[in-house]
């Protein structure tokens, strides 16, 4: 099998290791739902101008779809978790999900080889050991919502690798669902009565930064995954990309927001070991 490029995945990792640490910041100072409305508007929005010049071809209802279900849901379950149990936790437990696309990988027309299996195997020893450290009891509320969340980015994955197989192109796709998940949520926190609030939430320079992770997080990186998923496979993609929790851990240290223990370190060389296994297969 021909070696695959890893690095359009690799970046959305990146990303994607660091907004969770500076979303659970933002979730003390906004309810859930509107804090995912503002990142998924100022996502569609600094793609709205690409994404017509692209234009919008065949795949846009799926897409639509896929961002609902993925974005405004999925996402907010992952939010609740981060508020719940922190990110060193709900992001692991989140990415469990990995497991759950080989498995439905074959639905969508990608075989699922072998290694592949194995790489999801390791990876999920990998996360379930990171959701476990540090010694402190299970935290089961905010577990179970993770994994809520993984059940809905699992379907949600899957109506994204279809939208792509049709042919729109990826930034358009990355557009379509990040407007419609901010859709979605405005109109449910219309027609719940919580009209967004921004003024007072947050100074300037704090809105700065949350809309600098947003856009890095629905803009870029959505744009570049969906990219990944288009040119190299939902399968591998996914399996690349879930080199996230590891990082989180990592920056987290950095940042001097926790300290990894010898089981985190542990379950992070199972998914350094799981993505080398992908990239070489």
């Amino acid at each position: 099998m021909a070696l695959v490029n890893p690095i359009p995945a690799l970046i959305a990792a990146l990303i994607w290791a660091f907004s969770p640490i500076y979303y659970r910041v933002y979730l003390k100072k906004f309810e859930t739902l509107t804090l995912n409305f503002i990142r998924t508007s100022l996502g569609a929005s600094v793609l709205l101008l690409p994404a017509l010049y692209f234009g919008f071809q065949q795949g846009a209802p799926l897409a639509i779809l896929s961002g609902v279900v993925t974005l405004a849901v999925g996402d907010s379950l992952f939010l609740v978790a981060i508020r719940e149990v922190g990110a060193s936790v709900a992001t692991p437990v989140t990415y469990t999900y990995v497991l759950m696309i080989q498995l439905t990988a074959f639905s969508v027309g990608e075989s699922v080889v072998l290694t592949n299996i194995v790489s999801a195997a390791l990876i999920i020893l990998g996360v379930f050991l990171l959701s476990r450290g540090g010694g402190e009891v299970p935290r089961i509320k905010g577990i179970v919502i993770a994994l809520g969340a993984s059940v809905i980015w699992t379907v949600g994955q899957d109506l994204l690798k279809l939208s792509s197989s049709a042919g729109l192109q990826f930034v358009s796709l990355a557009f379509v669902r990040d407007g419609s998940a901010a859709i979605a949520l405005g109109l449910t926190l219309l027609v719940g009565g919580r009209h967004p609030s921004f003024r007072k939430k947050v100074t300037r320079r704090e809105g700065g930064y949350l809309a600098l992770v947003s856009i890095s997080d629905l803009a870029l990186g959505s744009a570049i995954y969906v990219y990944s998923v288009s040119t190299t496979g939902l399968a591998l993609t996914v399996i690349l990309t879930s080199v996230s929790p590891f990082l989180t851990q990592v920056f987290s240290k950095l940042l001097g927001k926790e300290t990894p223990t010898n089981r985190d370190i542990l379950a992070g060389s199972l998914i350094v070991l799981a993505l080398l296994i992908a990239t070489i297969s």
